[in-house]
């Protein structure tokens, strides 16, 4: 695997464009937070380090968790091994363990977080990738520094539908450390969609190209949600992230 580092600043000019799309359907998701700028953080809430980047390949071993995730209530809190596929998803195994190709293949099995999977892409384009990244996360405006919590990115970067190598779009999952420094195993999902500028969001599925029917959902454990099909569409200034929250390895009903 063909593995580099790369960082990249995110101007303010690409932040405000984030902020004036206007959500595409009900299931509308925050814009994806981007990389490490102070203007980027003003708006988005994230700021990130350096990326761990793949390009070209069907998935790659993103490494353990940064914090343990607790994934239900009779279970102590683990850290696992992070398989991130380019079909769309994580899949979470043993942390001593080693990604199978069996890992990165549709549809995914237990235990996963699927942002958008369907067939994808990441190399058609020329400049479509895979990365992962530590970073902090606030995740209640006005967004302060101090006030943030320890975070893993999953980017899906200027990927495309399969056989389709002109139309890009960025997907991502964030796992927010909800253990306030515990280590506990207090975790939140969300889904990010769209990145603004020249980016589109998931393109909606039709009769004559299905392969646009992605889905998010998760199985951990016995908490699941989904499949949930599109069309998915960053959020606008009065919106809300798509966010899931555990709490001593349960499923919430609502996230507070």
């Amino acid at each position: 695997m063909n593995s580099q580092k790369q960082s990249r600043l995110v101007l303010c000019a690409l932040a405000t464009g984030l902020l004036s799309i206007l959500s595409l359907s009900s299931h509308a998701g925050r814009s994806v937070r981007s990389d490490s700028s102070d203007d980027a953080f003003e708006f988005l809430g994230g700021f990130w380090g350096t990326n761990n980047q793949q390009f070209g390949s069907p998935g790659f071993d993103a490494g353990p968790t940064d914090f343990k995730l607790r994934l239900k209530p009779s279970d102590r809190p683990h850290f696992f091994r992070v398989c991130m596929s380019e079909e769309g998803f994580l899949r979470l195994i043993g942390k001593i363990a080693s990604c199978a190709d069996s890992d990165y293949a549709l549809p995914p099995s237990q235990n996963y977080i699927a942002v958008f999977a369907t067939d994808l892409d990441s190399s058609s384009s020329g400049f479509g990738s895979l990365s992962r990244t530590r970073g902090f996360v606030d995740s209640k405006a006005p967004y302060k520094l101090w006030q943030t919590d320890p975070a893993m990115r999953f980017w899906w970067n200027g990927v495309t539908l399969a056989g389709d190598s002109f139309n890009t779009f960025d997907v991502q999952v964030v796992l927010i450390d909800r253990s306030n420094g515990t280590n506990n195993g207090d975790f939140d999902i969300e889904f990010n969609y769209g990145s603004g500028g020249g980016d589109q969001v998931p393109p909606l599925g039709t009769e004559s190209n299905p392969n646009a029917n992605g889905y998010h959902g998760f199985k951990l454990g016995p908490n699941s949600s989904g499949p949930t099909f599109g069309p998915f569409g960053p959020f606008d200034s009065n919106g809300a992230p798509i966010r899931h929250c555990f709490r001593g390895g349960s499923l919430q009903a609502n996230c507070s």
